[in-house]
């Protein structure tokens, strides 16, 4: 017994070792699969982890007229996106009363699902969906029914529609997992069922819903729409003028210019909705205008000649290079374009999108006209045309106090700006509708403003929805969730909005999309299409650009309304003083070469065709096409290279060390020097010398220094005999350094008056001397200087020849 007691024990620590492994493993499985371990579903909405996403592909008809088919459809798919499986996942379809306030374009599309109401039940998608399934659906309903369910749309408008999709995840509770929203405009009811009278001779009231309804157009909007032909700034940085080839950061606009590429597709759409075939009567290309950046413009201008690409990681004039391969593109890009400018209207927007508010706290008022004032005479250069001129398209940013300084400093001027909109009226919490009525700000500037709602709606369309730096943060809504169908579905409801809102004032519409805008053909067919149902409906009317302007120009002088605030708009979009600080420090040394800079005449290149680009660059510095994340980092790059090709361009203007010392034959001897210009242009400069107490230096003048080398001889005067340092120096004529100062080592021989009256003295004593000899010789008297030497008659006597032989025979 002992002995199996101990072969017992000895067992049981083996057993209870394997089953402890066991539990270890079972406890670790029940902590990872335990419900109150996973994150749950909220119920009635969706987690803070994604289960469940929704995408609308496809909405018929997207725009509803009294021709329409009188059934909307709405299909897409649902696709797991979490961790783990969903059952029993189900849809739906949700309608809302039509959009009455111009921000409900904007917070409807997002946050609470209050204003939305069940069109139908729940339908059911799938019992169980897997991680990464995706399983499609389908929801038609009638615009308006008597007997069965349907939208209940009965009267134009602009209705938000949502689709709804609930599941429950393992582990969780039935929640609404997803939702995907998205505006469908209605310019009228078309006719669900032909209407027959009854016995009674009246019509039954399912038959009075066949009837059609007509868009109101008895107050149509005057509409006016600017389309955008911009890019990010291309061009690298810190090259001057007469820099050949271009020199781009990127290839890009190769793609973008070639068939299919973003700004062929903006100029295809466009030219082709103005034909005469689409648009006969030219209703379409009045309302229409052109905004085109000078920036882009100037960038294809300099491709068509060729041009290459950076190569490598680092920015700079010294980067490794590649051929473009754009050139082509851009020839035919251009000229294109130039063929369409000649028959509608084409403004030019502020250089490179500059923002106006970090403009004008750079306080430059040369940079400043050249942004506004300027950025036509490029427009009409480049495309052989006449631009509409009295408009300052100041697009994405917000009209700040700031701007309004620096366009009323710019002479007469209409801004098309945004108007500064929250969501919500901050007395009574009621949705608000943008004031678009014109502004005048000062004696020279009026603000003619567009919806930013509409506006943002516009720059959420496409493959690169973007959120504009005008936007209040309390509109600022998640755009990229949402497909690019339901955001086409916005633009277009946005864009009809106004004109079917008869309640609102003024009945003008201004459409101002983003510059750098990123459409897919259908996205910029339905567009142009809307804009053309518009008119024909009769719910707007054609408003050129001409009379937006001279409608804003003829505002009455008083009163002046108070200037904006200084901060509007998404405060992550503005420029950091340090830069616009050293913005302003770069240009006016650059502004103080250009002054001193004339023209070669050898190639035609003036001074300020040869730091332009420089001065554009600082503005591409300020551009607000670059998104607000990436802003300020791309400024401060470009401002670090352009600094630095300014400071090599005063560098390149210098005088030459010789490394050796001068030495002075005279106390006039000229000082000889060398000055040396690596710039292709001449430039005036000024000699600086430091001369010592007993130097006297000639002023040279102004001297035009010639690109290669100038040799030169200073006059100077000197009255001293020794070895002494002299420090030389150039300068703009405007006093700004050039170069690095060069410190001579001259040596002097001369010893002024004193060398004077020792050579006068000496010569005059050498006279009295010359004198008194010839006077004792005249006489025959030996002179007393002779005395201790032997006559040399009796010398001559005494000489014996055989004693000097050698003598003899040289003779």
């Amino acid at each position: 017994m002992r002995t199996r007691a101990v072969t017992a024990g000895s067992a049981m620590p083996r057993w209870l070792s394997t089953a402890a492994r066991i539990l270890t493993v079972l406890s670790v499985l029940l902590l990872v699969t335990v419900p109150g371990v996973l994150p749950r579903a909220a119920a009635g909405e969706p987690g803070q982890m994604p289960f469940l996403q929704l995408r609308i592909d496809h909405v018929s008809p997207e725009l509803v007229t009294t021709t329409s088919e009188p059934v909307v459809t709405v299909s897409g798919v649902v696709t797991n996106v979490g961790d783990r499986p969903v059952r029993d996942v189900v849809i739906r379809l949700e309608h809302a009363r039509a959009v009455g306030s111009s921000t409900e374009l904007r917070t409807d599309l997002s946050g609470s699902l209050d204003k939305f109401s069940p069109v139908a039940d729940f339908i059911n998608v799938s019992t169980e969906m897997a991680r990464g399934q995706t399983v499609p659906f389908t929801l038609s309903y009638p615009l308006r029914a008597a007997d069965r369910p349907s939208l209940q749309i009965d009267q134009p408008g602009v209705y938000p529609v949502l689709v709804n999709v609930n599941g429950t995840p393992d582990y969780g509770e039935p929640a609404r997992l997803d939702d995907a929203r998205f505006l469908l405009p209605v310019i009228g009811v078309p006719s669900e069922q032909p209407a027959e009278p009854g016995a009674d001779g009246t019509a039954s009231s399912a038959e009075a819903l066949s009837s059609v309804v007509a868009p109101d157009t008895s107050r149509p909007v005057g509409l006016t729409m600017l389309w955008p032909l911009a890019d990010r700034p291309r061009l690298a940085a810190g090259a001057p003028g007469g820099t050949t080839p271009v020199r781009l950061i990127d290839d890009d606009l190769a793609t973008s210019l070639a068939p299919g590429g973003r700004l062929d597709t903006l100029l295809s759409a466009v030219d082709f909705a103005t034909g005469p075939s689409v648009d006969p009567a030219g209703q379409v290309r009045a309302a229409l205008c052109l905004a085109v950046d000078p920036d882009l413009l100037v960038t294809v201008n300099a491709m068509t000649a060729g041009y290459v690409v950076d190569d490598g990681p680092d920015a700079g004039p010294g980067t490794r290079t590649r051929p473009g391969t754009g050139r082509d593109a851009a020839v035919a890009w251009l000229n294109r374009l130039r063929g369409l400018a000649q028959h509608m209207c084409v403004a030019p927007t502020t250089y490179a999108h500059a923002d106006l508010d970090a403009l004008n706290r750079v306080n430059d008022a040369g940079l400043s006209a050249i942004a506004t004032n300027g950025a036509g005479d490029i427009v009409d250069q480049i495309l052989g045309i006449t631009s509409t001129r009295g408009a300052s398209i100041v697009g994405d940013g917000p009209l700040t106090g700031p701007a309004v300084d620096l366009l009323s400093a710019q002479g007469q001027t209409v801004a098309i700006a945004a108007a500064h909109t929250t969501a919500q009226d901050s007395a009574t919490g009621a949705p608000e509708t943008a004031n678009v009525t014109p502004v005048r700000y000062s004696s020279d500037l009026v603000s003619a403003a567009f919806d930013p709602a509409v506006g943002a709606a516009l720059a959420g369309a496409g493959s690169d929805p973007v959120a504009p730096s005008y936007l209040d943060p309390t509109m600022d809504i998640p755009v990229r969730h949402d497909s690019a169908t339901a955001r086409r579905q916005d633009a277009v409801g946005a864009l009809l909005w106004r004109g079917l809102s008869h309640d609102t004032e003024p009945r003008t519409q201004i459409l101002m999309p983003p510059l750098v805008w990123t459409l897919h053909p259908d996205d910029a067919q339905a567009i142009l299409t809307s804009v053309a149902t518009t008119i024909h409906a009769g719910l707007a009317i054609p408003r050129p650009l001409t009379a937006v302007i001279a409608d804003a120009n003829a505002v009455p002088a008083e009163p002046v309304q108070p200037r904006p605030a200084d901060t509007l708009g998404n405060p992550r979009s503005r420029i950091d003083d340090s830069i616009t600080g050293g913005i302003a420090g770069v240009t006016a040394r650059l502004w103080g070469l250009t002054a001193a800079l004339t023209t070669d005449e050898r190639t035609g290149l003036t001074g300020a065709q040869y730091t332009a680009p420089l001065r554009e660059d600082m503005l591409r510095a300020l551009s607000q096409s670059v998104p607000p994340d990436t802003r300020a980092g791309l400024a401060r790059q470009r401002l670090d290279i352009v600094a630095h090709s300014v400071d090599d361009m005063f560098n390149a203007v210098t005088v030459v060390n010789p490394g050796d010392s001068y030495t002075l034959a005279t106390e006039r001897s000229p000082l000889p020097l060398a000055l040396r210009n690596d710039l292709p242009v001449p430039i005036r400069v000024r000699l600086q010398i430091n001369a010592p107490p007993g130097m006297t230096v000639t002023d040279m003048g102004v001297i035009e220094l010639p690109p290669g080398y100038l040799p030169l001889r200073v006059p100077i005067e000197v009255h001293f005999t020794q070895r002494v340092a002299v420090d030389v120096a150039l300068q703009t004529v405007d006093g700004l350094p050039l170069g690095d100062p060069v410190r001579l080592s001259v040596h002097s021989n001369a010893y002024g008056k004193v060398l004077f009256f020792i050579t006068l003295s000496a010569g005059a004593v050498l006279v009295l001397l010359a004198g008194r000899r010839l006077w004792h010789r005249f006489r025959g008297q030996p002179d007393r200087a002779d005395l201790d030497r032997p006559d040399p008659i009796e010398v001559a006597q005494a000489f014996n020849p055989d004693e000097h032989p050698t003598r003899e025979r040289h003779r």
